[in-house]
């Protein structure tokens, strides 16, 4: 962790607290597996407003309704203490408050503007990505992290945040540098910044480069999260899928993708979008549509993220739960706020369904405009490969279509 994040202050009389907060704010901007060491910095002073806060915080990365639930009394406790707290604690508070009452675009504001002033603060640069990346502000990711690296003397955490940052704003040479550099400082314990880099030789079209270099960093991964361990091993698969090696990508999905921890929303995200990429690439799913599906058929009411509802949709509609599909679809469809995925939404469930002309005239025409949704280029692309994918069908094409042939016949 950066020396100069240990020196912002902490409001609390607990010495065990602040250590704890600490240790959290480690965990989450490493991905480690022990974010919930944040609980023990609750249980020593239940008064520290950071503690109550980045707990509410660790809820919320659950993407899911109960997960709001649960945070509401952390934020209602953090804030009836934050008088006594410092200002950089009360607006992470007010961060926090927003993005627990579903006004991402504030809570990003509220993140800004502690970055700002104290650009040391590697949680909130972190958390703010997060929602960056959730409402497809790729310029606001590159000067909010920008700010965060722009103090980055020798702890590399913020380059890597930048590096991805920098990808997603179509720059992958400097994400290579940026990312490099953060994995040099860091060695073994920034696989954001490993990931940013996957993500930029994807995008200059290296595939064997990316697949030998995650390969060398895949042994990084076992102290993290489920949701770091996963979605690296799912860039891994798309690069054996790239390469042509389908066998190489479903054992990948098979031992690494899915089943390490069914019940979260980004292992299941993971999970949907490869086996779907597979199936398109002519592999047989068996049954691991309808384990998928029997884990994500409960979260259809909670209507969090419109970019995990449509892999949600996809995934039931392709196991065949139709009432589940239909009742998602529905919801999706009649969200006049945003058309986009109303759009993405009538395209994924007709091609979960076979109907492919269907496919085309529903998302082709949004195929610019994907980032509305949210969620990284390479996570958007399963929606131009579906539309791909439709048009070989319809066309009665034997030969695979490019994305790029697919944005131009789709326009």
């Amino acid at each position: 962790m950066n020396e100069h994040f240990f020196t912002l202050p902490i409001t609390t009389c607990s010495a065990v607290a602040c250590e704890r907060v600490q240790a959290f704010a480690h965990e989450l901007i490493t991905h480690g597996s022990n974010a919930q060491v944040i609980f023990e910095a609750v249980a020593a002073d239940p008064d520290c407003v950071l503690a109550q806060a980045y707990a509410a915080a660790l809820f919320l990365t659950r993407t899911t309704r109960d997960g709001q639930v649960q945070a509401a009394p952390r934020i209602a406790h953090a804030r009836t203490q934050s008088h006594h707290a410092s200002l950089r604690e009360q607006q992470t508070v007010e961060a926090i408050s927003a993005w627990g009452r579903g006004d991402d675009r504030a809570a990003i504001r509220h993140f800004r503007s502690i970055i700002e002033v104290w650009p040391h603060d590697l949680v909130a640069a972190k958390l703010c990505q997060i929602l960056e990346l959730g409402i497809g502000d790729t310029r606001g990711m590159v000067r909010t992290s920008a700010m965060a690296a722009s103090v980055e003397a020798r702890s590399g955490f913020a380059l890597g945040l930048h590096a991805f940052a920098l990808e997603q704003f179509d720059n992958p040479e400097l994400a290579i540098r940026f990312g490099r550099r953060a994995i040099e400082l860091n060695p073994g314990y920034d696989p954001w910044a490993q990931h940013a880099v996957a993500h930029a030789l994807s995008a200059l079209d290296q595939p064997v480069e990316g697949r030998a270099f995650l390969h060398a960093h895949a042994s990084d991964w076992d102290r993290c999260s489920s949701f770091m361990l996963t979605h690296n091993w799912w860039h891994a698969a798309l690069l054996e899928l790239e390469l042509g090696d389908t066998g190489a990508a479903l054992r990948l999905f098979d031992r690494h993708v899915w089943g390490v921890r069914k019940g979260h929303c980004q292992d299941q995200l993971n999970a949907i979008s490869l086996l779907a990429r597979l199936e398109m690439k002519g592999v047989k799913a068996g049954k691991r549509w309808d384990d998928i599906a029997a884990h994500v058929e409960d979260r259809i009411g909670d209507r969090i993220s419109g970019f995990l509802d449509l892999h949600y949709l996809y995934a039931l509609a392709r196991a065949g739960r139709d009432a589940a599909a239909d009742t998602l679809a529905a919801a999706l469809a009649n969200d006049a706020d945003h058309p986009v995925c109303a759009a993405l939404a009538k395209g994924l469930i007709a091609h979960a369904r076979g109907q492919y002309v269907d496919v085309i005239a529903a998302i082709g025409p949004n195929l610019r405009n994907t980032f509305e949704v949210g969620g990284s280029n390479i996570q958007r692309e399963l929606f131009e490969r579906v539309t791909a994918d439709s048009l070989r069908r319809v066309r009665g094409f034997i030969e695979p279509i490019t994305l790029q042939e697919a944005h131009r016949v789709a326009a």
